[in-house]
C-alpha cells in the first residue's frame, strides 16, 4: 500500500516537473535580432521595415524612418516570442531608386542575437 501511494506521489512529481519545463519552453521572452545593412549601402537607405513572422503569423513588425543622414550600419531590435525558427522579411526603402525586399530565415534564441544579412 505504501509503495504503490510513493510510485503515485513519484508519478504525479515527475508529470508536473515536465509539463512546468514544457511551459517554461513555450513562454515568449524577448530575443534579440540584429539586420546588416553593410551590403545594402546604408547611407542610401531612408526607411527599413522589418517584419518577422512565424508559421505564416507576423509576430513582431519595426517600422523606421531614417530621412535624409540614411540608416545606421546594423538595425537592432527585440522580438517577443518563443525561441524557435522564424522567417524575417526586410524592405529596404532607398531615396533615389525603388525598394528592395529580401526574406530570410533565422533561429531566434536567448543566447545571441539573430543576425540576417539584407541586401
Amino acid at each position: 500500500m505504501r509503495r504503490q501511494i510513493l510510485l503515485r506521489v513519484i508519478f504525479v512529481a515527475l508529470l508536473g516537473g515536465g509539463l512546468l519545463l514544457w511551459t517554461r519552453g513555450k513562454q515568449p521572452r524577448d530575443l534579440g535580432l540584429s539586420i546588416d545593412l553593410t551590403a545594402a549601402l546604408p547611407g542610401d537607405v531612408v526607411e527599413v521595415d522589418v517584419i518577422v513572422r512565424r508559421d505564416g503569423h507576423t509576430i513582431a513588425r519595426h517600422d523606421v524612418q531614417y530621412g535624409k543622414p540614411g540608416a545606421p550600419a546594423t538595425v537592432e531590435m527585440f522580438v517577443h516570442a518563443p525561441v524557435g525558427d522564424a522567417e524575417v522579411e526586410t524592405t529596404l526603402v532607398y531615396s533615389n531608386r525603388p525598394a528592395h525586399k529580401s526574406v530570410a530565415r533565422v533561429n531566434l534564441k536567448e543566447e545571441t542575437a539573430a543576425r540576417v544579412r539584407a541586401e
